[in-house]
């Protein structure tokens, strides 16, 4: 057996951190072929694999986000709210400021011409988050909700969340809207059906033959449905999520077994530290591309500024996490919710909490 494999049987819950890391691939990949597309007007063969990745990559992320939160939603407030609402508003405010001063200088635009006339530019900030990190701002939103709803029974909370995924309500305003009524239905899966979540992994690990039989039938039965424009229609989209959600859990979980793919195990750990350290990375890597034109193929082109975009979030993460510059992807220990007492906390991440 190789050592992943054991390491696995040891932690139950590896193939998370799999799962995780299949999402933040599908993430990059998706930005870099959209503002390629933007750029040039296409990002080649990488279409394929962002449509097909499309109706499960967010989905699997929030389902993954609740699926453990059970276990600490009945803390008290204070030490909920610092783990779960604090802790990621702390990182969306230090990476909007650092997006906002990387298109004030790359832009030359003025602060003031940011936000439109008639709000002002905090307003807009917030309801307009800069380009992915309406995702950190989603999530403590979902964990209040949850919290607050926790004693209403699933069988009321499940159809109104389902209801809210196929007709959002939408809000021109506030894009946070859109997303919650969109995303929060995958969420309140993780949360109150845990134990589903947990079952399907050990399943996966009993029995690989016949899980990789399933994630091969779903592939397939997912890519004509993306293909065939039918994945975005109301009910299926929601199905499409949740499936392929148990898809790449259950793919996660086969490939916990492969020695080499422990890479993959990383990534997904630290998958936070991706999602907020590529983008800067990758805008640069587009501009360059588009300056020294090495390849013609722009699939490649945008494969490999994915994987350099992934690279340097990492590079950073590795290299200011023993600096002052830590708490680019580590809160602070002084920013806690007041009364609450620092606690030991490990040396890594936003992942930590």
């Amino acid at each position: 057996m190789s050592s992943t494999a054991k390491s696995a049987k040891s932690n139950r819950y590896a193939w998370v951190d799999y799962a995780k890391g299949i999402c933040i691939i599908g993430v990059v990949t998706l930005y870099v072929a959209d503002y390629m597309t933007m750029q040039i007007g296409t990002a080649g063969w990488m279409h394929y694999w962002t449509d097909f990745a499309r109706p499960f990559r967010m989905p699997d992320f929030f389902l993954l986000s609740g699926l453990f939160l059970a276990r600490v939603i009945d803390r008290p407030w204070r030490d909920y709210l610092d783990k779960k609402v604090v802790h990621y508003l702390y990182f969306f405010v230090v990476w909007t400021i650092i997006f906002f001063a990387a298109r004030v200088a790359t832009e030359g635009t003025a602060a003031s011409e940011l936000g439109q006339p008639d709000e002002s530019l905090i307003a807009w900030i917030i309801s307009k988050p800069f380009a992915m990190l309406w995702f950190i701002q989603a999530l403590p939103i979902m964990f209040l909700v949850t919290r607050l709803t926790r004693r209403v029974p699933w069988w009321v909370m499940l159809p109104a969340a389902a209801l809210l995924q196929m007709f959002p309500l939408g809000s021109k305003d506030w894009v946070m809207v859109d997303h919650f009524c969109v995303r929060y239905v995958y969420f309140y899966v993780g949360f109150a059906f845990a134990p589903y979540v947990f079952r399907l992994a050990e399943g996966a690990i009993k029995r690989p033959r016949v899980a990789l039989i399933a994630v091969l039938v779903w592939v397939v039965v997912n890519a004509y449905l993306v293909q065939a424009g039918l994945s975005k229609l109301q009910g299926i989209s929601l199905v499409l999520g949740l499936v392929g959600t148990a898809a790449v859990i259950t793919t996660g979980t086969l490939l916990s077994r492969i020695d080499w793919m422990d890479w993959l195990r990383y990534l997904g750990q630290h998958s936070i530290v991706t999602y907020l350290g590529f983008f800067i990375p990758m805008q640069v890597s587009l501009k360059v591309s588009q300056w020294v034109p090495v390849l013609s193929d722009p699939g490649t082109v945008a494969a490999l500024i994915s994987m350099l975009s992934v690279l340097s979030a990492m590079v950073l993460f590795w290299a200011t996490r023993n600096t002052p510059a830590s708490f680019l992807f580590k809160r602070p220990d002084w920013i806690r919710v007041p009364g609450l007492a620092p606690k030991p906390r490990p040396a890594a991440s936003v992942a930590a909490d």
